[in-house]
């Protein structure tokens, strides 16, 4: 599964890409709330590792990685931006639901493991996808394995890739927008 280095990345370049609009609340600045906002919603899936570190057991890939945590978790939160905000609860519902899936879409794209159990609890069945993006990780080999060099060099690649992407998209409308 990629790190937080990959959704973070992931999250931010789908933030900066969401149109916004004068009065988005979510706008401020240029580095805007929006794009934290996007950072922690792409991130949001892993936070299954703090009820692991108080119990002991095994909560990673879980509950937090199917389509209806996914859905449970945009309706709660653009709920309760609509209610700081009053923004558009639906346009926060699809933006926070995209951002999150952008998380479970990655993880789809990592070899190793046996997959997500994203249908739960309509099904136990695991998906995978036939192709990978990302290399596997071996977490028992621990944190500081050499290993790991290669997952972390590739994820980098991938952030730095889709930040280019981003720049070059940016820079492409406002050139467009300044003829």
């Amino acid at each position: 599964m990629p790190s937080p280095i990959a959704h973070a990345v992931s999250g931010y370049v789908l933030a900066r890409l969401w149109p916004r609009t004068s009065s988005s609340p979510l706008s401020l600045s240029s580095v805007s709330i929006q794009s934290y906002y996007g950072v922690f919603v792409a991130i949001a899936a892993d936070f299954d590792f703090l009820p692991q570190l108080l119990t002991g057991q095994d909560f990673h890939r879980g509950l937090t990685h199917t389509l209806i945590f996914a859905l449970g978790f945009s309706l709660a939160l653009a709920g309760l931006t609509y209610q700081k905000f009053k923004y558009s609860y639906q346009q926060m519902l699809l933006f926070t639901f995209g951002l999150y899936g952008s998380h479970l879409l990655l993880d789809w794209l990592t070899a190793g493991g046996q997959g997500m159990q994203l249908l739960w609890p309509l099904t136990e069945a695991y998906f995978k996808s036939p192709l990978s993006l990302f290399p596997a990780v071996h977490h028992s080999r621990g944190l500081l394995d050499l290993g790991h060099l290669v997952f972390i060099s590739w994820e980098l690649c991938y952030g730095l890739l889709i930040l280019a992407g981003l720049k070059v998209w940016q820079h492409s409308r406002s050139s467009r927008f300044s003829k």
